[in-house]
């Protein structure tokens, strides 16, 4: 604030020295729905400085002149730019800055300031600075967080914006049973405001992979962000494959054969997993939510308990599956008469 003063005061010492002179910029570009703000500064002969005046904005269309702003009398303004128009500052500082809000495609074009002094002369501001209007393309930002199930979690989302004209709101759709709570704040730093809501919320293992999203609206237009929620949580929901067969308690495999036995977990992020046997680690994988174990020409050493541990940073889950030897019945059976005949 306090270099936008002196540029302000620099602006009106250099006035008094000489004359008539504005400073508006030559081109201006605002996106539909939202709005704009003109910045303008202004300075004036000296001997009128303690003069009552009055600011006129003018909008050029089709070579005519349309009043956008009227300091003294807003019945002056046309009826499609009334209550969309305003002066943030003071003309007494040299500010003659415009906002326009709600801006329209009917909004582009030329525009130029003019001030009016009491029983005084009066000057037009040139050149002017045409206005141009885009479609709206800006969309607020969502700040991704840690979300962990069933610990609360601040949701940040933000949009900037150089006008404080129309104050965009930003709302939330979430995906979970209970909304949570938003709480909302403006702040400024220089010429950019940034309008932030912040979603707090407890979020559930049902929720991941689903849409959150952000919404900033205007009076006439929308945007919006989207944040697919993933959400951490412990290993849960083991299981013990074989043949088909879901955590069987025992497996019984034939001596000298070998099995394939499949360790799967739900998880994220993704759990280390370890299979062991009479307390020592016979596979390993991490970042990985299943693991194999093969067991080769089986044998009396590989017979027992087998352990699958799954973990991540949020927990750990352990299944567990013995393992039994049959042996393979080598021996012929026996010939009888009864067979013979």
């Amino acid at each position: 604030m306090i270099g936008k003063s002196y540029f302000v005061l620099s602006l009106l010492q250099v006035g008094l020295t000489q004359v008539w002179k504005g400073d508006t910029p030559r081109e201006l570009t605002a996106q539909e729905g939202s709005c704009v703000q003109i910045p303008c500064y202004y300075t004036y002969p000296s001997h009128l400085q303690t003069h009552s005046r009055g600011g006129v904005w003018f909008n050029e269309e089709r070579g005519r002149s349309l009043i956008a702003f009227h300091s003294k009398d807003h019945r002056h303004e046309m009826p499609r730019f009334r209550h969309r128009t305003r002066l943030p500052g003071n003309l007494k500082d040299g500010d003659c800055s415009l906002i326009i809000t709600n801006i329209g495609q009917e909004d582009a074009g030329p525009y130029y300031f003019r001030i009016e002094f009491d029983n005084g002369p009066s000057y037009s501001y040139h050149p002017v600075t045409r206005l141009r209007v885009s479609d709206f393309t800006d969309k607020p930002m969502i700040f991704p967080a840690e979300i962990i199930a069933g610990k609360r979690v601040n949701i940040i989302c933000t949009f900037n914006t150089t006008c404080n004209g129309t104050a965009p709101v930003l709302t939330w759709d979430t995906a979970t049973d209970k909304p949570g709570s938003v709480s909302n704040t403006v702040t400024q730093h220089g010429v950019t405001l940034t309008y932030t809501s912040v979603l707090t919320l407890i979020p559930s293992l049902k929720h991941h992979g689903h849409n959150l999203t952000c919404r900033v609206r205007y009076p006439s237009v929308t945007s919006e962000r989207i944040l697919v929620l993933t959400v951490q949580y412990a290993p849960r929901n083991l299981r013990i494959t074989y043949l088909h067969t879901i955590n069987p308690s025992s497996i019984n495999i034939i001596e000298g054969s070998s099995a394939v036995i499949k360790c799967s977990v739900e998880g994220f992020p993704a759990s280390s997993l370890t299979w062991r046997h009479l307390n020592v680690t016979v596979n390993r994988t991490r970042s990985n939510n299943e693991l194999w174990l093969v067991i080769f020409n089986v044998t009396s050493w590989h017979i027992g308990g087998y352990q699958c541990v799954a973990e991540n940073e949020h927990g750990a889950v352990e299944g567990s599956i013995t393992v039994e030897r049959r042996r393979w019945n080598r021996e012929r059976p026996r010939l009888t008469m009864g067979m013979l005949l």
